[in-house]
This record gives C-alpha cells, structure tokens and sequence, in this order.
C-alpha cells in the first residue's frame, strides 16, 4: 500500500485492501472472507507484529544476514477499505519516514489451501516496489524465495535447499497423478478433492452396477442354454421312441442331462439305441396241403405230379 502524503509520521498504516485484490505482478486474486477472525488469528498469542525494510526478516535474516524492525504493528482494525495496522515506530523508523525514505507498505500474509482466502497476517514491509497481492511478500519480484516455497509446501520456512528439492519433486509426482485421477474420474480441467471423489465414487459403481447385468444376462443365457438342450433332447427321444427304440425313464433323464453338456455325444447315443421293429415274425410249425406232398414225392421220384396221380389211380 502507498503511503499516507504529508510531513507527519503516520500512525496506522493501510496492510490489506478489502474484497478481491490482485497484486500489479499478475498474482492473486485474494480476499480477505473474514476480517474480524484475521485479526483474531493474527495477534493470537503475540503483542506486535515486526514492521521491517524490504522484507529482510524473510529475505535476509533466514542466511544470517541484518534484519532490523523500523517498527511494531501493536493493533490492527478492520475498516471499509481493509485491514488497518497501527504502528509503534522506533528511532530508525521516525527518521525513515520524516526522510520520506518509502513510499509504501507491502505486507506479508498467510492463505488457506485454496491459496485465495486471507487468514492472518505474518508482518509487514517498508518498500518502494509496493504489489499489495503477492501471496507472502508482496514487493514486486518475478520469482520466490526458498521460504516462501518451503511455506507453500506446508514446510518450515528454514527447510535445506535439499529437502526443498525432494518436496518439489514428490510435489511434482502427486500433480502428475491428480491428472491421471481426473482423466479416470470422468472430469477435466481443474477439480477439487471432493469433485475427483465423487467422481470415482460414480465410476465404481457404474462398474458394480455392469458388472451385476452381466451376471445376470449369464444366468439367464445358462437357462435359455438348458431349456433349448432339454427340448432338443426331448424331441430326439421321441424320434427314436416313434422308431421302435426302447428308452426307460431313467435312461431319458440320463441322455438329457448328458444332451445338456454334449449335445453331439447324447445324439449319438440316441441314433444308435437298438430297435425292435413294427412286424413280427412267427415261428410255429405249419400244416402242409395235400398238393405240396404230391410236389414233393414226384420230386423225389422224378417224375411229374400228373404221372404220380395216374399211377395211383386218381386220374
């Protein structure tokens, strides 16, 4: 935030604007959803808030190097236009602002995990590159430094170089399977946790849900499967019964459920069962005529019937 004009040292000093802000480098937009419970959350547990130069406290002091307050935020207030923050100053920062040494107030703030909602304050910053929405510090700058990656990874803001690096790339690797997980839930684009839940929520059930009807359509095909055997079955042992075949009841049950598992086998079983034919043949002896004796005997004389017949007297 710029600075208030005029000769005088300022006692409060404007920290946040109110509503949505995006900072002059691109970055944001944030807000501020709650401004009673930042206040709330910011001076929990502390007095004062350092108020330092360029953000030395996060940019030099973490490698050791100088990093004084001007001066301590000891209240803050929430007003139409944001978040107030009046100013304890301390000799160097009198005489900073008597020489009109900045020319404004960039401050330093926490988000939530959607990295847009405000929830406290950290500290503040005299600078001359004022941004106002740069997501930690907010001078204008075209990168981030080692602790503000380390805070946006959930990590201590003086974490080594090298974890740093392992965090990114487990980092790196969880983004790369957020996109899978997306593409498997049936969504694109950006998405929350809960809309990928949900979303593979819907796809397993889908596939429980396939996977039933495929069992029952198998069921019901099994059925079809027996009825058409049974009745395949059936009708060639009627086939075979009408042929003189003999077929017990229990030799019919046999050859269906043998028809149901192989269909080929029972038929062969039932086109080779033994038949007992329609007409029957009688063997009781037979009374013979006259006439056939005559044929006989003359037959065995070599003679002819009529000679036979003349010898004996019949003629």
């Amino acid at each position: 935030m710029t600075l208030p004009e005029g000769n005088d040292v300022p006692q409060w000093i404007h920290l946040l604007p109110a509503g949505d802000f995006r900072g002059t480098d691109g970055r944001g937009p944030y807000t501020v959803p709650d401004a009673e419970k930042l206040i709330l959350h910011t001076m929990q547990g502390q007095k004062r808030l350092v108020l330092d130069e360029n953000h030395a406290t996060d940019l030099a002091a973490v490698k050791g190097g100088s990093a004084p307050a001007v001066g301590w935020i000891v209240e803050l207030q929430a007003r139409q236009d944001g978040i107030w923050g009046r100013v304890d100053w301390n000799r160097r920062g009198n005489a900073l602002m008597q020489d009109k040494a900045y020319r404004g107030v960039s401050p330093a703030f926490a988000v939530d995990a959607s990295g847009k909602a405000v929830t406290r304050l950290v500290r503040a910053s005299l600078t001359n590159l004022p941004n106002l929405t740069l997501t930690e510090l907010h001078t204008q700058e075209t990168g981030m430094n080692p602790s503000d990656i380390a805070r946006r990874l959930g990590l201590p803001e003086n974490t080594p170089q090298a974890d740093l690096e392992a965090a990114l790339s487990r980092a790196g690797q969880a983004l790369q399977l957020h996109t899978q997980v997306v593409g498997l839930a049936g969504l694109s684009g950006e998405q929350t946790v809960e809309a990928i839940v949900t979303g593979l929520k819907a796809k397993t059930s889908a596939v429980q849900t396939h996977a039933q009807q495929v069992t029952a359509l198998e069921a019901q095909v099994k059925t079809l499967q027996e009825q058409a055997s049974r009745t395949a079955a059936e009708a060639a042992l009627k086939t075979a019964a009408d042929g003189g075949a003999v077929i017990t009841e229990d030799m019919k049950a046999e050859l269906i459920t043998l028809h149901m598992q192989n269909p080929a086998s029972a038929e062969k079983i039932i086109s080779g069962l033994p038949k007992l034919g329609t007409s029957v043949e009688r063997h009781t002896q037979r009374k013979t005529s006259a006439s056939d004796d005559d044929t006989k005997v003359a037959g065995l004389l070599g003679i002819k019937v009529e000679d036979m017949k003349k010898m004996r007297g019949d003629v």
